[in-house]
């Protein structure tokens, strides 16, 4: 059924929050063209910016409508147990269920993940399996998990969340979430007082979204130069078709030295960038562009042998009604520019979980690595095969001199000698499949 289901992604304000008019509308417009809408998914920070929907709006219209609202809070979530950031829950009480991972932000071991429901009788109902291989003496008397999930059984995760509460304790889980905070806004600072940096939405939990003020380009050239230094990592975002790069306090231990070590990097290396005059392009967009230059070349080529086909029908006297229109070099760029913007999208998704996209050095490593793979491989069959033939020409025949003046008889066991050879060399393993 989940497959028949269509999802509908809504705008968000220009701090990139979900509102509750945007939700309204959308609901009516959906129950105008004959749709059923019964659920609604919102965020408490964002994977993007680490925005925060305002639960407080979204909450009512959905409770109006009937509507299962779920808050999905897998990073800040953890920072709840901080009393000063509890106002961005304003209207949690509509929700009808809440997740949070502690294993991003609660010093928990990957994974583990938090969920809680106002009414786990209807999350049951969809859930449960009940064979009679299944059922058991205790079943009105115990809470049975595996009706709350597709899997049947799962680990004991809540044994490693036991084990950090108790080690810490919530003072202890507070204070590194405070500290993460703290050393966020620091790094917002040294990057407002430097004029060649943007910072994009607000930075309210350990997340600094920045960019540098001009191009897409030359910040995602920004982003290839600090990853591919080894020296700090991170990963980018598109927040309204621009470009951003995203600095999470993540290490447990941080300090201000980090910030201002992880500053200075970020500052010399745009200095860098800002300097150079042409940018070094990722290896998938020099790909890419080669491909189009080649498309658009040959295109060009078309329309030309048309119109020379034209012009000398022309000259001949001919009568021809062409209605088809050639196409400017200004159109077909923003042609291209619009079909490479999908493909773009793709990519920045790409970045985000293969590091090999923007880290050119891991490329090269990998291509070396891979061709001189291939050359061994190369090299040793060749040289098995060069053994090979060696052994056979250098082979004596079974039956001496005997058959020299017999031509006939020595041509017909020279052939089967051949055959022998051919089945011996295909009997053997060379890493090449000689013919039977």
């Amino acid at each position: 059924m989940i497959g028949m289901v269509k999802l509908r992604i809504l705008e968000t304000d220009g701090r990139y929050r979900l509102r509750g008019e945007t939700l309204r509308q959308a609901i009516q417009e959906d129950r105008n063209l004959g749709l059923i809408p019964f659920f609604v998914s919102t965020t408490l920070g964002t994977t993007s910016c680490c925005s925060f929907d305002v639960l407080s709006e979204i909450g009512p219209v959905c409770d109006e409508n009937d509507l299962w609202l779920h808050v999905d809070a897998a990073y800040a979530g953890s920072a709840m147990i901080c009393p000063e950031f509890r106002y961005l829950m304003s209207g949690i009480e509509y929700a009808m269920s809440f997740n949070t991972n502690p294993n991003k932000w609660m010093l928990v071991n990957f994974d583990c993940s938090t969920m809680w429901v106002k009414d786990r009788f209807k999350l049951t109902q969809a859930l449960a399996v009940d064979p009679l291989y299944l059922q058991h003496s205790w079943m009105d008397k115990a809470i049975d998990y595996r009706h709350w999930g597709i899997p049947l059984s799962r680990r004991f995760r809540a044994l490693k969340l036991w084990f950090v509460i108790r080690m810490y304790g919530i003072d202890g889980l507070q204070k590194y979430i405070r500290e993460h905070v703290r050393l966020a806004k620091k790094m917002e600072g040294l990057l407002k007082a430097d004029d060649r940096f943007e910072i994009i939405g607000d930075v309210i939990m350990g997340l600094v979204c920045f960019r540098l003020r001009g191009s897409n380009e030359i910040n995602q050239y920004l982003l290839t130069k600090l990853n591919s230094s080894g020296r700090i990592h991170m990963v980018p975002a598109s927040l309204s078709d621009r470009f951003v790069i995203r600095f999470c306090v993540c290490q447990e231990n941080a300090t201000d030295k980090d910030i201002e070590v992880a500053y200075d990097i970020i500052k010399q290396t745009a200095l860098q960038v800002l300097h150079e005059s042409v940018a070094e392009p990722l290896v998938e967009e020099a790909e890419l562009e080669s491909r189009e230059e080649k498309a658009y070349s040959s295109l060009e080529e078309k329309l030309q042998s048309r119109n020379n086909s034209l012009d000398s029908a022309a000259s001949s006297g001919a009568a021809i009604s062409v209605r088809s229109s050639s196409i400017s070099k200004e159109e077909l760029l923003e042609k291209r520019k619009a079909q490479s913007a999908a493909q773009k999208r793709s990519f920045l998704v790409r970045m985000v979980s293969d590091p090999k996209c923007y880290n050119p050095k891991i490329v090269r490593h990998l291509n070396m690595t891979n061709y001189r793979k291939m050359s061994q491989d190369l090299y040793r069959d060749r040289t098995l095969r060069e053994a090979i033939e060696a052994g056979t020409r250098r082979r004596p025949t079974r039956f001496g001199s005997t058959f020299h003046g017999l031509n006939s008889t020595h041509d017909e066991i020279d052939d089967e000698d051949d055959d022998v050879n051919e089945t011996v060399v295909a009997l053997q393993q060379t890493g090449l499949q000689t013919p039977i």
